[in-house]
Parts: C-alpha cells; sequence; structure tokens
C-alpha cells in the first residue's frame, strides 16, 4: 500500500494563534514563534489522506484555557476533520477539578486532558495530582502525558497507582536519539508497555535527534522497538505540528515514519495511521 492511500488520523495537532493566547515557550522557539492555523496544516498535508485530526492543548498561560477551547472549537468549524481536544486541565487541584471536568462534557470534541509537569515532575506523584487523575475515567476522559525521560520514574508510579485511567504516551518519552540513547530507551519502553492502561503515539521523533542532520537511519531503530514492545493495538501516528517544523517539513517527517514501516501488513498499518487513534479517543 502507497502512504497516499493509507486513511491517516493525526491523533498529535497543535495550532495557535499568538494574537489571542500567550505561549511563554515560544520563545525558546523561535522559529515556530507565530500563528498557525487550521490553513497552514491544510497546506502541509493536501498530499495526505487525512481523515481526522486530534488537537492537544499548547501550553498557553493556564488562566487561558477555555480561551484555547474557544479558539479550537471555531477551528474545527473550518474543518470538521478536526474530531478530537486534549484539553488542559488543572489536575493538581485534586478532587476540586471535578467542576472544569463537569464543563468539558458539553463539548463533544473534549476527548482527554493534559497537564504537563515536566519541569517538576513530583508534582504527577502528589495526592492531590493522582486524585485528578484518578477521576477522568468517570467523565470518559484520558491523560495525554509528555515527558522527557528525566520524569518517567515518577510517571510510571503514577499510571501504577491510576489502574482505571487510559493514559497516552506523547512521542514515546522523548528519546535523546541525538545522544543515541538506545538502550534507556528500551528499558523504558518495555516499564511502559508493561502497563496496560498505556498506548503511544509514534510522534515527535525527528526533533529529538540532530534536527540539522537527522536520517531515517537515526530514528528507525527508536521506532522499531516501539513496535516490538507495544505492538500496533497500542500504538498511534502523530504529525507533532507545527513542533515538527523545527527539524523538517511534516512530509518528511512521514515520509520517513513510512519508510520505516512500509513492510507490515495493511492491517497492521491501519492500526497504527487509524484504528488506535480512532478507538482510544473515541472518534
Amino acid at each position: 500500500m502507497q502512504l497516499q492511500e493509507i486513511p491517516i488520523i493525526d491523533a498529535h495537532l497543535h495550532l495557535w494563534d499568538t494574537t489571542k493566547m500567550e505561549y511563554p515557550w515560544l520563545d525558546n522557539e523561535i522559529p515556530i514563534k507565530r500563528d498557525f492555523l487550521m490553513e497552514d496544516y491544510q497546506q502541509q498535508t493536501v498530499n495526505f489522506s487525512i481523515q481526522k485530526m486530534v488537537f492537544v492543548q499548547c501550553e498557553c498561560k493556564a488562566e487561558q484555557y477555555l480561551d484555547e477551547l474557544d479558539f479550537v472549537s471555531n477551528q474545527a468549524l473550518t474543518d470538521p476533520r478536526l474530531k478530537g481536544i486534549v484539553a488542559y486541565a488543572s489536575i493538581e487541584q485534586g478532587k476540586a477539578v471535578r467542576k472544569v471536568l463537569e464543563t468539558f462534557q458539553s463539548n463533544p470534541l473534549i476527548k482527554g486532558v493534559r497537564r504537563m509537569y515536566d519541569s517538576y515532575p513530583d508534582l504527577c506523584v502528589d495526592a492531590d495530582f493522582l486524585d485528578g487523575v484518578r477521576l477522568l475515567p468517570t467523565y470518559n476522559l484520558s491523560c495525554d502525558i509528555s515527558i522527557k525521560p528525566g520524569s518517567i520514574a515518577q510517571t510510571l508510579k503514577m499510571i501504577k497507582r491510576c489502574p482505571d485511567t487510559q493514559f497516552v504516551l506523547a512521542h514515546l518519552a522523548k528519546p535523546d536519539i541525538r545522544n543515541g540513547s538506545l538502550r534507556d530507551f528500551k528499558k523504558n519502553m518495555d516499564a511502559f508497555a508493561s502497563l496496560p492502561n498505556v498506548v503511544a503515539k509514534i510522534s515527535g521523533l525527528i526533533t529529538e535527534a540532530d534536527r540539522a542532520g537527522w536520517t531515517v537511519a537515526d530514528i528507525r531503530p527508536y521506532i522499531d522497538y516501539a513496535i516490538e514492545s507495544f505492538g500496533f493495538d497500542r500504538l498511534m501516528y502523530g504529525g507533532d505540528w507545527p513542533v515538527v517544523l523545527l527539524a523538517g517539513t511534516y512530509p518528511q517527517w512521514l515520509n520517513s515514519l513510512f519508510t520505516c514501516v512500509e513492510s507490515c501488513s495493511d492491517t497492521e498499518l491501519h492500526k497504527l495511521f487509524y484504528a488506535t487513534a480512532n478507538s482510544v479517543y473515541r472518534l
């Protein structure tokens, strides 16, 4: 099967409007410190059969999270393929976050939440944070995780303490590809894959490699081992637009991934590029 023929769900899409919200982290990523709207994504993906997309919150200022939800809900009106939202929620409020989760029920696009904690990983094992995470299944919401290797130990503890919550591990936990950390990566993937309430996104890998000189050979071992450890039933594809632009174009990333998996069966490709995301995010 040719890549252009494969129905794709992009399970990790960012869009942002710097005129409406503030994104402090963009000060460190100047090449992408500008607006990225749905029309920009459409131009980059015109040659692929993108059937559905899942928007993931973009770390605007926490107090602007409702503005972000309004913004992306309006973006979905311009392209009905946007079928899911992973929203920001201040999970550290513990049981008090229930009020926020209840308001999410009025927006059928919201399928999960994400609360970043990579700068202070102990937050995710705080009692209140755990209480908040344990509430998510009540509202049929999953929990996206975006971490670097330094937060893995605490994250594994959190997942084990919240066995009823569905976790989605973005970017394969951001392995240090540029420094060749394959051995540590394999150990980490085995640990995550041993937990039945975790699925993973093959996404964001080229930005963890040498951004100026990465090759398919650099990322292939990480993709291969993710498949070996998780299997296709627990893996989904993510484009990580527009963060991917820090290391290449969207087509470069997607074509490189496909080079690594093109020998897989049609059934396996369908799971990776469509079925897993469709099921986990209930699209």
